[in-house]
């Protein structure tokens, strides 16, 4: 009987994400609507799903969920994998163990209860089908506008060879980046106005602000703006523009976040 010869190392993280990235059909980005980032009722805006993953410090989740959207490219919208898999792709301690599966059962489980996917069983493993992203628990379709496109490099691109980025921005950067797409070069985003824009706290801004530049992929320009009750008439305003490989757009903003 002959024996087993094993001429190649096992799949790492990056061979897993890669294999993800190009079995689906997303070309260069995949989508998410801008409700996941911010919603509003009336006047008022209301806390959207990124937020939530921002209060409970869920980055696990987040890039679970982020991977999902990047596979699952086409109706019926759903994914399949084993857990270890998972594990393995988001570079979690020991892949293979229990401990690694749990995590990512639990994580899977705090999208369920986000209404951001919905379980189910085919042959004895899990599955899991894409809802809408403002966690309505609506059934998943294709945006077709109101969208943001999130590039594929944050899987597939890093500040290193050995690193991607998606293991290197810690969640603030990952959620500042992540706003920073919905919008054009040159964005204002005072950071103490966070809790009414994003239900994100201006500290977590500012710490994703910081944590982006510091890794050359955020540039930001200060210029004077007319403030009749400021003691000099003006003030400084922070404009915002993403770098390689997340930006620039190519397009200038020309208008505030929010009407103050």
């Amino acid at each position: 009987m002959p024996t087993e010869a094993f001429n190649d190392e096992p799949a790492t993280s990056h061979d897993t994400v890669d294999s993800i990235v190009q079995g689906s059909q997303r070309r260069g980005s995949f989508p998410l609507r801008r409700a996941f980032v911010q919603q509003k009722s009336g006047r008022d805006v209301i806390e959207a799903p990124l937020a939530s993953f921002v209060s409970s410090g869920d980055k696990t989740a987040l890039l679970l969920y982020f991977l999902a959207l990047t596979r699952a490219s086409h109706k019926p919208w759903d994914v399949s994998l084993h857990s270890a898999v998972w594990a393995r792709a988001l570079v979690l301690d020991d892949p293979t163990g229990n401990t690694a599966r749990g995590r990512i059962s639990k994580a899977w489980t705090r999208l369920v209860e986000r209404n951001l996917v919905v379980r189910s069983r085919r042959n004895r493993q899990a599955e899991f089908t894409l809802l809408m992203e403002d966690g309505s628990g609506e059934p998943y379709s294709s945006p077709r506008s109101h969208y943001i496109k999130v590039p594929l490099s944050l899987w597939t691109d890093g500040p290193n060879p050995e690193t991607r980025w998606f293991e290197v921005l810690s969640l603030p950067e990952l959620s500042f980046l992540i706003i920073g797409l919905s919008h054009l070069d040159l964005f204002p985003l005072p950071v103490e106005r966070g809790p009414d824009y994003y239900h994100i706290s201006a500290d977590t801004l500012s710490r994703g602000s910081l944590g982006l530049r510091s890794k050359q992929l955020l540039k930001v320009q200060r210029r004077s703006i007319k403030a009749p009750l400021a003691p000099k008439g003006f003030a400084y305003e922070n404009l915002h523009t993403l770098q390689p490989p997340f930006g620039p757009r190519g397009k200038t903003s020309t208008r505030q976040t929010f009407a103050r």
